[in-house]
């Protein structure tokens, strides 16, 4: 009994210790952003009645959370909260084909839309017409007005395809996110952007 309790112990032990080093890291990167964040622990995933990808997180509205705040985790970005309960809220991944996030190219600025497709790559167009896409070319978030759904500055992901169409209007590409999304637990919340 005693050597299974310990078992248990070093497993919980392992646990927090992988928690608490993706809570540095994420707090890590909302320094470097600027961001006011509440971290939050990821307590369910799965899809919801509308949206296919998403997690619940286990803070709400008593923790200050309201709907359409951007999430992150120690890569990057996660998502959007989408409803909130005081309590718990739950986030609409960056993978669920309805998201699209505005973009720009690290190096170029140039700007774009990056859209989620259900699974680990996602499509980049370039709105930008005299723009060119690399592999490797770094993605960070645009921003929206006021902070809302989307802080700017959150790294996204990176091209690792560029699509070659010659008929196409836009340039696209495929993109591999920052963030991993099958291995989150902590997360954090941003309730404020950079000034």
């Amino acid at each position: 009994k005693e050597i299974d309790q310990l078992k248990s112990k070093e497993i919980l032990d392992e646990d927090t210790i992988g928690q608490l080093s993706q809570l540095r890291n994420v707090l890590d990167l909302a320094a470097r952003g600027n961001y006011k964040v509440v971290a939050a622990k990821v307590i369910n995933r799965g899809s919801s009645a509308t949206f296919k990808e998403t997690i619940t997180i286990d803070i709400g509205s008593s923790s200050g959370i309201s709907k359409n705040m951007t999430v992150i985790s120690d890569g990057g970005l996660v998502g959007v909260v989408k409803s909130v309960s005081s309590s718990s809220s739950t986030v609409l991944l960056m993978s669920d084909p309805t998201f699209k996030i505005g973009v720009r190219i690290a190096g170029t600025q140039s700007i774009g839309v990056l859209s989620g497709q259900g699974g680990n790559t996602y499509l980049l167009q370039l709105l930008d017409a005299t723009g060119e896409i690399k592999v490797g070319d770094k993605l960070v978030a645009r921003g929206s007005e006021g902070g809302r759904p989307f802080v700017p500055g959150v790294p996204v992901g990176s091209v690792i395809e560029v699509q070659s169409n010659a008929s196409s209007i836009t340039q696209n590409a495929d993109v591999e996110a920052s963030a991993n999304l099958n291995r989150i637990g902590i997360v954090a919340v941003v309730v404020s952007p950079p000034k």
